[in-house]
């Protein structure tokens, strides 16, 4: 599959997956050790139990508000087809 886009600046990027990480392992720390109901807010704003829907959905709660607004900054790039 062809790349679709291009990071341009990769210290953004990494910060950038090392901030859903920490976010999902929190998240599923929370499952695991039986207090997500002690998790007071996600950024969708829904629950979290820990099945992969959740997981997904936070994943692209997280991401896609900072991959646009890293678009705007010129820190992703769209590539031609």
């Amino acid at each position: 599959m062809p790349k679709k886009f291009n990071l341009t600046d990769q210290a953004w990027a990494h910060d950038l997956e090392k901030g859903v990480e920490d976010y999902t392992d929190m998240l599923m720390d929370a499952v695991y050790e039986g207090t997500e109901d002690e998790i007071t807010e996600t950024v969708s704003g829904e629950p979290f139990c820990g099945c992969a829907q959740c997981f997904w959905r936070e994943t692209l709660f997280y991401l896609v508000p900072r991959l646009l607004e890293g678009y705007e900054e010129g820190k992703v790039e769209l590539l031609e087809e």
